[in-house]
């Protein structure tokens, strides 16, 4: 297996960021995997240790705290590895009408939709320009390609990954990192529960996906330096559409099936 250094994957204890850390490592990638829970932490780090030859770390943070990211790249460097990729999977989204959604709790999200990547990325880029080749893979998601009523603030969060993916992967052009943004649709990895969208679930369940394809897809578009990738057929049809249409139907037929299924206050 060919030894490509150390990525380092955030929120890499389940879903998406589990399977991108064992997609990583069948690839030949050692893996430093972050996120709060330690004992789900261990289990990914055994099961990619077990494709890898043993190489595997982690360590715990809670990506809220503003030292957070300062505190895991100083642990990455701190372990003597050779750094090349960055995996900015960690998340947040929540459900309902701007208004009425708590502001602390859209700020935090915010927080770790936008900051904390940003921030992680800026720390560690140094390192990664110094690898013969590197690759930074930045979950955004298919909210980012419209406005969407009841998905205000995570809906623009994941349009700033997005963008930012892109205009970073501009600036980079000609060296050794290049820049990747994945573009899922429905994941089935509870996602639905913690933005408070129990009312989605027979949706989800449905046209969602596993997170295992969505990895595999995110890892080889990464390995051939595309600028984006959205996994899965019947999404890549869907924002093929997008494209073709102007914005204000767009927003309404994206918006609509979510304002349908919003309780009622």
């Amino acid at each position: 297996m060919e030894d490509r250094g150390y990525a380092l994957i955030t929120g890499a204890s389940q879903g998406l960021g589990a399977a991108l850390a064992l997609e990583l490592a069948r690839n030949g990638f050692g893996v430093l995997l972050v996120a709060r829970s330690g004992p789900a932490l261990e289990s990914v780090a055994r099961q990619a240790a077990a494709l890898n030859n043993g190489r595997a770390r982690f360590t715990t943070a809670d990506l809220f705290n503003p030292n957070a990211p300062a505190e895991i790249a100083g642990w990455a460097l701190a372990q003597e590895v050779p750094i090349t990729c960055l995996v900015n999977n960690v998340g947040q989204g929540l459900w309902g009408f701007f208004s009425d959604l708590p502001l602390h709790d859209q700020q935090r999200m915010m927080l770790l939709n936008m900051d904390v990547p940003v921030e992680l990325t800026h720390r560690l880029l140094p390192v990664l320009k110094e690898a013969p080749r590197a690759f930074i893979l930045n979950i955004s998601s298919m909210t980012a390609y419209s406005a969407m009523a009841t998905f205000a603030v995570y809906a623009a969060s994941k349009a700033f990954v997005r963008t930012w993916s892109r205009s970073l992967r501009l600036e980079l052009a000609g060296g050794p990192v290049s820049v990747t943004a994945v573009c899922p649709g429905s994941i089935i990895t509870g996602f639905t529960e913690r933005a408070g969208m129990q009312a989605m679930d027979d949706l989800a369940q449905k046209f969602g996906t596993g997170p295992e394809p969505v990895a595999k897809a995110a890892v080889r578009a990464m390995l051939r330096h595309k600028a984006e990738v959205v996994p899965g057929l019947l999404n890549k049809i869907t924002a093929a559409l997008q494209g073709l249409m102007p914005d204000s139907l767009n927003e309404r037929v994206a918006s609509a099936i979510y304002l349908k299924r919003l309780p009622k206050k």
